[in-house]
């Protein structure tokens, strides 16, 4: 009985990792062509100098 539930979490566990994509690109992404990662949002990134916080002291 212990072996039976062993292997059906195995087999869960093996069927999760393939939907999710951990084998391969996931089935439900079959066929698409995914976007370069150049055109992915590029205006919602900002770059500037950091900001140190107000009360910054090294103890």
């Amino acid at each position: 009985m212990r072996f039976l539930l062993t292997l059906a979490v195995i087999a869960n566990l093996a069927l999760l990792a393939y939907g999710q994509g951990f084998f391969g690109p996931p089935p439900a992404e079959q066929g698409r062509t995914p976007r370069p990662l150049s055109q992915r949002n590029q205006q919602a990134l900002t770059l500037g100098v950091p900001v140190p916080p107000a009360d910054a002291t090294v103890r």
